[in-house]
């Protein structure tokens, strides 16, 4: 990026809160009064600030966005599924450049110094509790983006089909050399893989992904860990909302498939969950089952309110092998009804691809190829 946020940060601090922090210097006195910051180079922009530190649970050191709108208002992004708070607070710029952010997501009302040093691009900001960094050219992980899912699956315990709970993350963005998700009591190393639009996604290795539990834990705070191929380091938030999801019903399975020279197709079919604004996908899996490399993914589609319930979805080679199966060759079909965050409409923009909360699935075997 232009401006490296981590490399040029000048805080050593320890978030009290969201945005308390440790004493880091005085301020610079002499000609800074005759310094003025207008207003109109605070707005219209994001304004980026990394506080890393570690990768500890408890430490409150992810990125932070602040969009100062021009009547006062305060916006915070959840930069991790680009989804802004315009509730956030207020904030005030004095002809003494004394900044006053009011962050009613924290509690706190802070004010800073805009230091001389200041531009259009970079926002310096100064105060006895410690100086922050802020940047507005934000290129080398403009196409980050987290999320964290709770599953609920359809799997074969002691010969009977019984639904349990695993957890789904996924970081997408192009120039990642680790990721890693840290909950409260655990964490996990994300593996490099690609989506069904060919994107770089990091996500549960096989072995964790299978780490099942019984009862559904409700809302859950979820923090990503990601070193860039530079070696800087940021952290990203998520939450899991407190929405459980219906499983589905394995009994109403049905799969289909036309066999023969030419491309082949797959139609599957099955019943629709008892829940509202739900949405559903297919894909098409190997042998091993391997849900990182899915062979092909359907487009999602909405409830289709049949009369009587029943979903499907018909996947279709256009060339014969483009599903990357020879003939004979055993696949898995798996079958994702999913809800999307509180407010998100699939329908407009496109952050609804990385803001899903919940996924209720069943793997199948589709039979021989």
């Amino acid at each position: 990026m232009k401006y490296s946020i981590y490399k040029k940060l000048s805080f050593s601090l320890a978030l009290l809160g969201a945005f308390s922090l440790f004493s880091c210097g005085g301020s610079s006195g002499g000609d800074e009064e005759e310094f003025e910051f207008k207003p109109s180079d605070l707005t219209n922009k994001y304004w980026y600030a990394n506080p890393y530190r570690n990768q500890n649970f408890t430490t409150d050191d992810a990125l932070l966005v602040y969009k100062f709108n021009g009547n006062g208002d305060l916006v915070r992004q959840d930069y991790g599924g680009r989804r802004d708070n315009d509730e956030a607070g207020t904030w005030t710029l004095s002809d003494d450049n004394t900044l006053t952010i009011d962050d009613k997501t924290t509690g706190n009302v802070r004010e800073y110094t805009i230091d001389k040093s200041s531009a259009s691009n970079h926002l310096f900001l100064k105060s006895s509790l410690g100086n922050w960094d802020f940047y507005a050219d934000f290129n080398e992980i403009q196409d980050v983006t987290v999320d964290a899912a709770i599953v609920k699956e359809v799997v074969l315990s002691n010969g009977s089909f019984v639904n349990k709970y695993r957890y789904d993350f996924e970081i997408k963005g192009e120039f990642i050399s680790q990721a890693k998700v840290i909950l409260e009591t655990n964490s996990f190393e994300l593996v490099k893989s690609a989506n069904a639009d060919g994107e770089v996604v990091w996500r549960l290795k096989e072995a964790d992904a299978k780490e099942y539990f019984e009862t559904f834990k409700g809302e859950e705070l979820v923090k990503f860990y990601v070193k860039m191929n530079s070696g800087e380091e940021f952290k990203f938030e998520d939450r899991i909302e407190d929405n459980d999801i219906e499983p589905l019903n394995v009994e109403s399975v049905d799969i289909d498939h036309n066999t023969g020279s030419g491309p082949l197709s797959v139609t599957v079919e099955w019943k629709a969950i008892d829940i509202e604004n739900a949405y559903y996908y297919v894909q098409i899996l190997n042998a091993d089952k391997d849900e990182n490399n899915p062979l092909v993914t359907s487009n999602w589609q909405p409830e289709q309110n049949s009369q009587d319930g029943m979903q499907s979805i018909t996947l279709s080679e256009t060339n014969k092998g483009d599903f990357g199966l020879n003939l004979e060759d055993e696949f898995y079909v798996k079958i994702v009804a999913f809800l999307y965050e509180k407010d998100i409409n699939p329908y407009q923009g496109d952050i609804h691809d990385f803001n899903v909360q919940a996924k209720s699935q069943i793997i199948r075997s589709g039979g021989r190829w």
